[in-house]
């Protein structure tokens, strides 16, 4: 379905009345599937669902705990006072399913071994349509059960007896890549004295990209000295760093130190040219993982009890609790998790599909940031701080809205300098976040 049937902008003098007219629907269903109050109330510019499959759609995806699709898994959604039972395909995935509003409630379950159905979410449909990502606690292995022949019928196997491991300390398994199928793999096999025996192998990670950490502090000092090159406000680069990596641009896992990343399943799925997105939709997807904040919401207690505050994570684009992995999730080691997953079926455009270092440049913008090639790219990000403010002034340069941006201190500006014309999609406090931490530096730095 094009784009064109399924939305339409509103422009000078459209009413709801006549858009509903030319598309062959009413003006009520356009109000009930895009939360319009009025229909006196709609703007120029304003981006208006033609039809529910456009924004009303619910599909589920489940994963075991390595993020490998769960294929023959029987699943129970329930919505609109409908039940909708069926088996998930080998890339883990349910059927696409449509509600009547973006405000009803959708169930999902699954059935367990003993044929019962457990409730593993509820969410709520919301606007656009939605991918919810479940992801289990458990491996799950596809493998044929043998039986010991010279046991007698009903006798188990000693537990204490184990076959001693294909990959041992001595003997690490080598990494895995270019490979045409992620996730376990299990060989049967048998012991030397001729028992059963069932080998599973799973993705083993490559980080053979990233390349010597040495270190390198952005002082003041540096800070100052690039905005000088830059010919803006030296709060305007901090507060680009602040926004885009906290306070900390490198994480630590076991001996190695890694530069931050975040990890983009719709870039990747740009740069592999769509070919993984049906069969990986976790890491390869048209649909981007959401932000999400953290809301204060306080529970009034009962009397003579103290009011209780909690912290729910909210989806920023919906304004819904947020579906688990669903969204970008935490930093660090869940970002690399999605990332060599991703390395392994296409290494340019897993490495492409990240943002990288203190200013959370794009792999695929390494030219940009000085580098013939993201190879090289990621090489020099995994080195220390000061190569990330050096690609950041590369990169600031040859971006004509964000050196305007930064040169006229307009923080809209930078924010889609720096994020694309869409920031408000994906972030919609960026531009204030930029002034409140620019604002910090200079209280910061005011009487040095």
């Amino acid at each position: 379905m094009s784009e064109q049937r399924n939305y339409h902008t509103v422009k000078k003098g459209d009413t709801l009345w006549q858009i509903a007219k030319d598309n062959g629907t009413t003006s009520e269903a356009l109000k009930k599937i895009n939360g319009i109050r009025s229909a006196h109330n709609i703007q120029v510019g304003q981006r208006i669902a033609l039809r529910k499959e456009a924004v009303c759609g619910v599909e589920a995806l489940f994963l075991d705990r390595d993020r490998n699709p769960i294929k023959g898994l029987h699943f129970r959604i329930e919505q609109c006072g409908k039940k909708h039972d069926g088996t998930t395909g080998k890339n883990g995935k349910s059927k696409q399913l449509f509600t009547e509003t973006p405000d009803d409630t959708v169930k999902i379950w699954v059935k367990r071994l003993d044929g019962n159905w457990k409730l593993v979410t509820t969410v709520v449909s919301g606007f656009g349509n939605k991918l919810v990502t479940l992801v289990s606690a458990h491996l799950v292995i596809e493998a044929r059960t043998e039986k010991h022949p010279e046991l007698p019928p009903g006798t188990m196997p000693d537990p204490r007896e184990k076959p001693k491991p294909k990959h041992g300390p001595g003997k690490a398994p080598p990494p895995t890549t270019d490979k045409k199928a992620l996730g376990l793999k299990a060989t049967s096999t048998k012991t030397p004295d001729g028992k059963a025996l069932t080998v599973v192998e799973g993705d083993i990670p490559d980080l053979s990209f990233l390349g010597d950490y040495v270190g390198g502090e952005v002082t003041k000092e540096v800070i100052e000295a690039a905005a000088k090159e830059l010919k803006c406000e030296p709060g305007l680069i901090y507060a680009i760093a602040r926004q885009e990596s906290a306070h900390s641009s490198f994480i630590k896992l076991g001996n190695q130190t890694m530069p931050s990343i975040l990890y983009e399943r719709h870039q990747f799925s740009k740069y592999s040219n769509r070919q993984y997105d049906d069969k990986y939709p976790d890491i390869s997807s048209r649909q981007a993982y959401h932000k999400t904040k953290r809301k204060k919401v306080i529970i009034k207690g009962e009397k003579g009890e103290k009011n209780k505050v909690i912290y729910e994570v909210i989806d920023i684009k919906t304004g819904e609790a947020a579906v688990a992995d669903d969204i970008y999730g935490s930093s660090g080691l869940h970002q690399y998790k999605r990332l060599v997953k991703a390395y392994q079926l296409d290494k340019e455009a897993a490495l492409k599909a990240c943002s990288w270092g203190k200013f959370q440049i794009m792999g695929f913008n390494h030219e940009t940031a000085g580098y013939n090639n993201v190879f090289d790219f990621v090489k020099g990000m995994s080195t220390g701080d000061p190569a990330h403010i050096r690609a950041f002034l590369k990169f600031a340069k040859s971006n004509k809205v964000l050196l305007n941006g930064l040169r006229e201190k307009d923080f809209e500006k930078i924010a889609a300098g720096h994020n694309g014309d869409s920031w408000r999609d994906v972030n919609p406090q960026y531009a204030s976040n930029l002034e409140a931490f620019c604002k910090e530096y200079e209280q910061q730095n005011k009487n040095k």
